[in-house]
């Protein structure tokens, strides 16, 4: 009896050290300039938590515990510093997610997701489908959305183009998760009275998935709000046990070149193989099942980018010219919200290669219009953007995806 207490008292304390939250207390966000290749290569082997999205000559953002800030330091590098106590900005918004508010005033945790899904359907049952794509490594539900006029009345349109939007691929980019809300209860709830948005719906279809990632979106209320993977468990390894993929380098396009790393412990691990993780596989699964799909945007955060194919070449598509025009076209119609700039262009010579990236994916395997939009903010509270700035950030995105379901609307073949 005795030694079944004693196993019972190590499985609790092992499950309580699970659930223990990441302490940042301390932890700094710098902006780092590096000007030599060997610079950069110290940098990164000193850090663990590289926060930007160009890594190479110049800034860097960079999370850091105060032990690596005092390696960094001992570079003797130019610094400035962002965030300098990650613990308590941390701490601060936790306090905001007490008050009560409306849906894009804080932000919403898994559970609150899904019932603002099924709220949405309850309130437009003829205009908003909510349906089961699949579940995630942990069996979480992955919840997606269907909005188009007479929605239940066939399951699919053969005539309406499909658009998809999806956020959430990474866990800590929680603004991604409101964005994709907020497009959904704009579009169902200005349907009727406004004719554009009427139109629209009328001709297409729309597709939203808020959470690709649900177990790594969990893991960020409950643990670590800074994981950035999925938490698939990976096995033990030289320096302990090992978590999660980089579902946006797991796509099978191009997969496992520059930009992605083979290291277990990286957070741009890309996998064992191409569409390894099961919440790739589904999101996959779902864009193939439908023929009409024309446009897709994939939203991140941060550094205010429309972001086009390639990720893994620098080699521009032959669709170079329609991407070029859709964004800037975007890019115009976020300005035009709030006057915010967002930077357009191809991803590997805008910001960074990243073999492996969804948007290949999409248009390389399925000649779709595919899109990477990176939020709010350039820097300044990075992926602890506050609260306050949910609702001004998702504004001009609902602006950019009115531009993007136009240029749909209009060419039915692409």
């Amino acid at each position: 009896m005795k030694k079944w207490i004693g196993l019972f008292g190590l499985l609790m304390l092992f499950v309580c050290a699970q659930a223990q939250k990441s302490d940042y207390s301390g932890w700094q966000v710098w902006r780092v300039t590096v000007k030599t290749k060997a610079q950069l290569d110290t940098l990164l082997k000193k850090v663990q938590d590289v926060w930007s999205h160009e890594v190479g000559l110049g800034d860097i953002d960079v999370c850091l515990s105060p032990k690596e800030q005092a390696m960094v330091r001992s570079m003797r590098l130019p610094i400035r510093v962002l965030i300098s106590d990650v613990g308590a900005v941390i701490q601060s918004q936790e306090s905001d997610f007490q008050i009560q508010g409306d849906l894009f005033s804080q932000y919403q945790n898994y559970d609150q997701v899904i019932l603002a899904m099924r709220n949405l359907q309850r309130q437009y049952p003829n205009l908003v489908e909510m349906f089961l794509i699949g579940t995630s490594t942990a069996g979480r539900p992955i919840y997606g959305l269907r909005i188009t006029r007479g929605v239940r009345q066939q399951r699919l349109y053969s005539n309406r183009p499909a658009v998809l939007f999806n956020g959430c691929q990474h866990a800590r980019e929680w603004v991604t998760v409101s964005t994709n809300l907020y497009i959904a209860y704009q579009l169902a709830g200005l349907y009727g009275s406004n004719t554009q948005i009427t139109d629209l719906l009328g001709r297409l279809e729309v597709y939203i998935v808020p959470v690709v990632n649900p177990d790594g979106y969990v893991f960020t209320w409950t643990n670590n709000r800074l994981w950035r993977k999925n938490r698939r468990y990976l096995g033990n390894f030289q320096n302990g046990p090992a978590y999660g993929v980089d579902l946006n380098r797991n796509w099978g396009y191009e997969w496992g070149g520059q930009g992605s790393s083979n290291n277990v412990y990286s957070e741009t691990y890309r996998g064992p193989s191409p569409m390894s993780e099961v919440e790739t596989r589904r999101l996959a699964q779902l864009m193939a099942s439908l023929p009409n799909l024309r446009a897709h945007i994939d939203f991140h955060s941060y550094s205010q980018l429309i972001l086009w194919p390639w990720s893994y070449t620098s080699t521009l598509t032959v669709s170079d010219p329609t991407f070029s025009a859709v964004g800037n076209q975007m890019r115009l119609a976020i300005e035009g919200v709030h006057g915010m700039n967002y930077t357009p262009g191809p991803v590997y010579t805008t910001i960074y290669p990243a073999a492996g990236a969804i948007l290949d994916w999409v248009y390389g395997v399925h000649r779709v219009l595919s899109f990477c939009i990176e939020l709010r903010d350039e820097g300044q509270f990075g992926f602890l953007l506050p609260a306050d700035q949910i609702r001004p950030t998702a504004e001009e995105n609902f602006a950019a995806v009115l531009e993007l379901l136009e240029w749909t609307k209009g060419r039915f073949v692409f």
